[in-house]
């Protein structure tokens, strides 16, 4: 029993933290900056700020999702300003981090897939920010861009907050949609 009543005492701080405005613009903060940089997901704070905020689920998510559509942006700015000089940035990064062949295999996917590339980037567990560095460095439209991330985010901040403001689990719902999407993607290139 102390052992539940610790994890309970934990649970209900970070449900209190999460209920501040501060962590409200932390995580907004964190969502942008995830999809240029941060190799973590920001679903956990959209889960723990929606847990401490039911009410304000929807706010959450469409908060939730322009900051990270902005950071994407940003993620394509850089890669389309500065394609001369990416290899040379990705090369000071430690490897797991540049991930320099993802990198080549997302460009090399742009000519092919495009837009559904950007959608399962945005919707996915796949790294968003690739996507968006990718999109800028292939030459991918920055409104088409915009339109499929604020689409492919909404959806799935959305499905998170909905499914955590009824206490679901958010990690099986968005595997098992996004293996709809990939066997979808999968009939679509079969038929060509």
């Amino acid at each position: 029993m102390p052992l539940w009543r610790f994890l309970k005492q934990q649970y209900d701080f970070i449900i209190r933290a999460a209920a501040t405005t501060l962590a409200v613009r932390a995580m907004y903060l964190f969502a942008a900056l995830e999809s240029i940089i941060i190799p973590v997901p920001v679903d956990p704070l959209l889960v723990a700020t929606v847990l401490a905020r039911p009410a304000r689920w929807r706010q959450l998510t469409i908060g939730c999702t322009a900051a990270s559509v902005i950071g994407g942006v940003g993620g394509w700015a850089i890669g389309a300003y500065f394609s001369a000089h990416i290899q040379d940035l990705l090369a000071l990064l430690p490897a797991k981090l540049a991930a320099p062949a993802a990198f080549m295999a997302v460009e090399a996917g742009f000519a092919e897939f495009g837009i559904f590339l950007v959608f399962l980037g945005a919707f996915s567990p796949l790294p968003y920010k690739v996507i968006a560095v990718s999109a800028g460095l292939g030459g991918f439209g920055l409104f088409p861009f915009i339109l499929t991330s604020i689409i492919g985010r909404g959806l799935r901040f959305a499905i998170v907050a909905g499914i955590a403001r009824h206490n679901g689990n958010p990690k099986i719902v968005i595997m098992l949609i996004t293996v709809l999407v990939c066997l979808f993607a999968i009939a679509i290139r079969m038929t060509r």
